[in-house]
């Protein structure tokens, strides 16, 4: 009696074993499944991410900037350009151009405001003189940045944090790269642009959004 009982005993235990082992499978074949879901939900959601997008769906690549006609230099203009020239670059304090142009006019008996306007035409002539009679000037640059960006960046919120750009005078080819806040997050652009017509046509013919290519 008391062999069988143990039998029983052993039987039931086994039972218990074998439907825990049962249980078990089940509840890892449960938990693969879940997983498996959860990892294909993330990937799909992941791919959503990648296919947003801050560009707009249409770029715009031609746009028709501010350009400025250069001063024709005179004798007199060039003199001045010297004058004030290497004052500028005596100075340390980078006290800026202004206060010492108009300490110049004062010691020369020009009128200071008068000086000022032609220094900056003067300026503008001999730094850009080489490229044409005419120029993208930094006012007027700013503005087409800005114009790129509404036109080609879509966000509830976008912010420039700042870049900078290079010109190659031979291929009148401007690189510009900039960093951007869209939304609250950051991008990086940038961008290259071909000049024609003295300035006054700029073609886009690459645009980036952190080193991707976009499609024109």
């Amino acid at each position: 009696m008391g062999v069988t009982v143990n039998k029983l005993l052993l039987i039931g235990t086994l039972g218990l074993v074998l439907g825990g082992c049962s249980e078990m499978t089940d509840e890892e074949d449960s938990f693969e499944k879940i997983t498996d879901e959860t990892w294909v939900e993330t990937v799909e959601l992941d791919e959503e991410i990648e296919e947003r997008s801050i560009v707009a769906d249409e770029i715009t690549t031609t746009f028709y900037p501010e350009v400025n006609r250069l001063r024709n230099l005179t004798e007199e203009d060039l003199e001045w350009y010297d004058i004030i020239m290497t004052r500028l670059n005596a100075i340390d304090d980078f006290s800026g151009d202004r206060e010492t142009v108009y300490e110049i006019a004062k010691e020369y008996g020009e009128d200071p405001e008068e000086l000022w306007s032609d220094w900056l035409e003067i300026v503008s002539a001999k730094w850009y003189g080489d490229m044409g009679n005419y120029a993208i000037l930094s006012e007027n640059s700013h503005k087409l940045t800005t114009e790129i960006l509404e036109k080609n960046i879509v966000g509830e919120n976008i912010e420039s944090l700042g870049g900078g750009s290079t010109f190659d005078d031979e291929k009148l080819t401007t690189y510009a790269h900039q960093e951007i806040s869209v939304d609250g997050e950051t991008y990086r652009i940038s961008y290259i642009i071909e000049h024609r017509d003295d300035f006054k046509i700029a073609e886009i013919t690459e645009f980036k959004v952190n080193g991707q290519k976009i499609d024109l």
